[in-house]
């Protein structure tokens, strides 16, 4: 497909190599003490009444936790000899709504204050910048000196002597959970996820002895006459320090899913309802996948590890899939951003990336990051019969930098995709029925198009409006693929006989926001690509912008719970492609109408319920 890329991609990493080398020594050489200031704050309840024993955690600009404290009799809590960087603050406490506080900028030799209002429904934070003065009063001194920046920090204070004394941190601390019911149409195929068309899962997370974060999180799914139901389990363990060195402790996922019943499409019947394969054996699969950083220099931060799957079907497939990525930070010029993975999607690299918006409160967004961390299942096809696992080979670098409240982004890529897989539809008796997935449950098939190469790149800006509203738009071109509509009943090797790869353009425009009163939190989206073209989606891992074709729409609504009790309730709706956009028909032999989905149109709702 592209003769002497081999030669260009040699030299583009030979290029990378000596780049990072060379800013690294650069600024290794800088001795330097690095400028600092501090983070200082007041948790207090709606009536301005201070809050004792808020946890009050701190995160550096790629969502990793620097340090945790509680808050002391009076409310206040610091964070000090901080270096000038962009951090983010979460603060939660039993019976209120956990809230978080996203690009607090700490500023040299500057106080970066924060007033944080706790609710049981609309919870806030506010911030003031002032420059430290001879006045500070004493408390303040105190809690300064007491609050060390680089360790979590447990504390209990004695309210007659208001003497500070030290305690054993408790094997679990700072529990969370949610449960949550969801329903919508849409199968395993339909949507990737596990969940089917009733679906119910949990998720909890705690700290272990004061430092260790544990998250377990479930989901069960069921669907009309089809057997078992789609089922996982996830655990993730997230050591408190990592980074500094190859040897850190590594944070560890381990996942174990049932999906139901698959089966190959039959070689007759009606192709435009879901087949049921009830004689088909359930797929299960099993990842174990690790994830570690570290700092090479002061401004190049290392994100590595890798995840292994076996999943049986029949027979065992097995994939081991490593991954990397390295972030030069180039200070006021901005950060340049390289990416490696080979194997499945490199979800662990996704899932730290630097979030541009969260609106979610931070207590929800641990608790549906879990969930969602299991949901997927693996890129699985048929070829002669046989089970296979898509395999993609990645190369992603990226450029971005911040000006004030705006943030400019480009990525290009170069992947390499083995036994790539298309979701078709209708009449499709034209396809080799040994090609052709079906979960038994959705209106699709996944089939399985052999090898193919491409390349492509997108640029993006995102307008920071407020602290809870956003824009980005998006536009890029990349490879993707067109209908031969002479080549269905004639299926060779090259995109198996009816696709043709060409290069097309794509655009997306985003906005998240969340309701200041009454905490609604809404993400839309809508991707566009060229009239009658395929584009297999990728996962950047260089910036966040994700192309989604379609209008796809992500609705949370908090409620409180009655007659005072804990937690809170959350409604939510989640659209994908509600317009039904991508879809390309194609005649088949037999006179009937088949057609390549981009991506199938899924509505779901749920309530969840967090305590």
């Amino acid at each position: 497909m592209h003769p002497g890329f081999s030669s260009r991609k040699f030299a583009l990493v030979v290029a990378l190599t000596g780049t990072f080398a060379l800013i690294g020594q650069s600024r290794g050489a800088d001795l330097s003490l690095p400028v600092t200031g501090n983070v200082l704050g007041t948790v207090s309840d709606a009536n301005s009444t201070p809050q004792m024993g808020a946890t009050v955690e701190l995160f550096n600009k790629y969502q990793r936790l620097l340090a945790k404290t509680i808050s002391a009799p009076n409310g206040q809590f610091a964070f000090p000899a901080l270096p000038a960087d962009i951090y983010s603050v979460r603060v939660s406490l039993a019976s209120f709504l956990p809230v978080s506080r996203d690009r607090v900028a700490v500023k040299p030799g500057v106080d970066s204050v924060l007033q944080i209002h706790l609710a049981t429904l609309f919870s806030n934070i506010e911030v003031t910048y002032t420059v430290p003065t001879g006045a500070m009063t004493d408390d303040w001194k105190w809690v300064l000196r007491s609050s060390p920046a680089t360790r979590p920090i447990n504390r209990i204070f004695d309210e007659d002597t208001a003497t500070p004394v030290k305690m054993r941190p408790k094997i679990f601390s700072d529990t969370r959970a949610m449960l949550t019911v969801s329903g919508g149409d849409g199968g395993l195929l339909d949507s990737d996820t596990v969940v089917g068309d009733l679906g119910t899962g949990f998720s909890l997370t705690t700290n272990f002895l004061g430092k260790n974060q544990l998250q377990l999180a479930g989901t069960f799914g069921s669907g009309p006459e089809t057997g078992p139901g789609a089922m996982s389990l996830c655990a993730i363990y997230t050591p408190s320090r990592r980074g500094g060195g190859i040897a850190a402790v590594p944070e560890v996922t381990m996942t174990m899913a049932q999906f139901g019943r698959f089966g190959s499409q039959p070689s007759s019947g009606d192709f435009t309802t879901p087949s049921l394969a009830s004689s088909a054996p359930a797929l299960r699969s099993i990842s174990l996948s690790f994830y570690n950083t570290a700092d090479l220099f002061d401004n190049i931060h290392l994100e590595y590890g890798t995840t292994g799957e076996s999943v049986d079907f029949g027979q065992q497939s097995l994939r081991v899939s490593p991954f990397v990525r390295a972030t030069v930070d180039l200070g006021s010029r901005g950060e340049v951003l390289a990416s490696y993975s080979d194997g499945g999607r490199p979800d662990a690299l996704m899932a730290h990336q630097e979030a541009k918006a969260p609106l979610m409160d931070a207590g929800t967004t641990d608790l549906a990051n879990a969930v969602g961390a299991l949901s997927r299942i693996p890129q699985i096809s048929e070829r002669n019969g046989q089970l296979q696992l898509q395999r993609a080979q990645d190369y992603e670098v990226g450029y971005k930098k911040v000006i004030r409240s705006r943030t400019y982004a480009v990525s290009a890529f170069y992947e390499d995709v083995t036994n790539g897989r298309i979701n078709v539809a209708g009449d499709v008796s034209d396809l080799p029925r040994e090609d052709l997935l079906s979960d038994g449950m959705s209106m699709t098939s996944a089939y399985n198009i052999g090898a193919y190469r491409r390349m492509g790149y997108v640029t993006s800006v995102e307008q920071r409006v407020t602290d809870t509203f956003h824009v980005a738009l998006a536009f890029g071109r990349m490879g993707g693929f067109t209908a031969d509509s002479e080549g269905v009943g004639q299926i060779t090797d090259s995109y198996r006989g009816f696709l043709q790869e060409t290069n097309h353009n794509v655009a997306n425009a985003n906005l998240g926001w969340r309701a200041p009163v009454t905490g609604t939190q809404l993400i839309a989206s809508y991707g566009w690509a060229d009239t009658g073209a395929v584009i297999p989606q990728h996962a950047f891992t260089t910036q966040s912008m994700y192309v989604a074709p379609g209008f796809n729409l992500s609705l949370r609504q908090p409620v409180p719970t009655p007659f005072g009790m804990p937690g809170h309730f959350e409604l939510t709706a989640d659209v994908r492609n509600l317009l039904a956009q991508g879809y390309i028909p194609m005649a088949s032999s037999s006179g009937g109408h088949m057609l390549i989905v981009q991506s199938p149109r899924a509505i779901r709702g749920g309530l969840n319920f967090v305590f």
